[in-house]
């Protein structure tokens, strides 16, 4: 079990308490480029009961390269926001971008995520390219490197502190239909201005076929959610 296998498999035991899996068989698991897989995706997608829905994208490559994506999308109208979470490791390289999107009606005071924020502000922060939805993102995010040398299961605690706190909010926070019109217009935005996967997610489905995975898999609205299921 890689580091990455590791915390997504945290990442759902900790939020998905009362879950159930709805991954669309199509998405479950697919390569770029389809003959020669340079790049290997596997997707896991849950509907969580009372919050909306949870996914985990991961990337393996074959030049060494690792990556862990984690959409938290509240649909049902729970007054937290929208929470989007990026690992990458590549050799002995590891950084993690914990991005929160307030995208509710109300913008109340999130003291939990404050908290988890405050308590891993030692590290670096990441120098990332500028884009639009950088200053659209709360102030209790983190866009951090993990430096080489560091306590072995650093990142792993970091985000499992991180899930924890995003969970408590969501059981603090009050249900607001409102919510959901914010919500979704950011998805327009993430969708027809840009987001760190489209690059990837165009090569592999197209333009239209990256927007049906984006709206069913990454942010589906309430009623998308388990259209297409697989198995389990």
């Amino acid at each position: 079990m890689t580091e990455l296998d590791f915390i997504r498999n945290g990442v759902i035991k900790l939020f998905a308490t009362d879950k159930e899996e709805i991954t669309p068989s199509e998405y479950a698991h697919f390569s770029y480029p389809k003959y020669i897989s340079l790049m290997d995706f596997e997707v896991h997608q849950f509907r969580v009961q009372g919050f909306g829905s949870l996914m985990s994208m991961q990337t393996r490559t074959h030049f060494g390269m690792q990556l862990l994506t984690c959409s938290f999308m509240p649909s049902e109208g729970t007054g937290v926001p929208y929470l989007l979470i990026d690992i990458m490791t590549t050799g002995k390289k590891r950084m993690i971008f914990v991005e929160y999107y307030d995208c509710t009606a109300s913008k109340e005071n999130q003291p939990m995520l404050e908290e988890a924020c405050r308590k891993y502000s030692f590290l670096p922060d990441h120098k990332e390219k500028s884009a639009w939805y950088v200053p659209c993102r709360a102030g209790y995010s983190l866009i951090k490197d993990i430096p080489a040398g560091s306590e072995r299961y650093l990142l792993a605690r970091m985000t499992a502190d991180c899930v924890r706190a995003y969970r408590k909010a969501v059981s603090a926070a009050s249900v607001d239909d409102t919510n959901i019109k914010g919500l979704l217009a950011f998805r327009d935005r993430m969708i027809n201005e840009g987001n760190p996967s489209s690059a990837v997610l165009g090569k592999v489905f197209g333009r239209e076929g990256a927007k049906r995975f984006f709206c069913s898999c990454v942010m589906p609205d309430s009623g998308s959610i388990g259209d297409k299921r697989s198995k389990e």
